[in-house]
């Protein structure tokens, strides 16, 4: 396996990584092949959107369970994949929900969502289309 794919560093200072190249080396040799890796982030970034409406859909009707479900869907497939920034949204997200506490989750539901672009970005601009 080559040394580290720049797609993998972090574009912006942040307290967390917006990756964990540790994780993504992990996953890459796993599979044998980085591209694959980047696969399974597309197939990620695919189910996105339908989560992100489904989190808007419950804080919209107050079913904090629904919001819940939806952010925990998120914080393990991005925990899986390495994605730092996103996963720690969706925790902080998933905490609000499951503490019934919504007054306040539309911005971070709003904040995850950013990131979630942010992460997209990152990667389109180093091969995922």
């Amino acid at each position: 396996m080559k040394g580290p794919n720049p797609i993998w560093s972090d574009p912006m200072t942040t307290e967390l990584p917006l990756l964990d190249t540790s994780r993504i080396n992990e996953l890459a040799e796993l599979f044998g092949d980085s591209e694959i890796v980047l696969e399974l982030f597309d197939e990620f970034l695919q189910e996105c959107p339908e989560r992100m409406a489904a989190m808007r859909q419950a804080l919209a009707d107050g079913e904090s369970q629904l919001m819940d479900s939806a952010a925990h869907a998120i914080k393990g497939s991005s925990a899986n994949l390495g994605a730092c920034v996103v996963q720690e949204m969706a925790r902080m997200v998933e905490e609000l929900a499951r503490n019934n506490q919504l007054e306040n989750a539309d911005t971070f539901v709003s904040r995850l969502e950013t990131e979630i672009h942010r992460l997209q970005e990152h990667l389109q601009a180093h091969g995922l289309e």
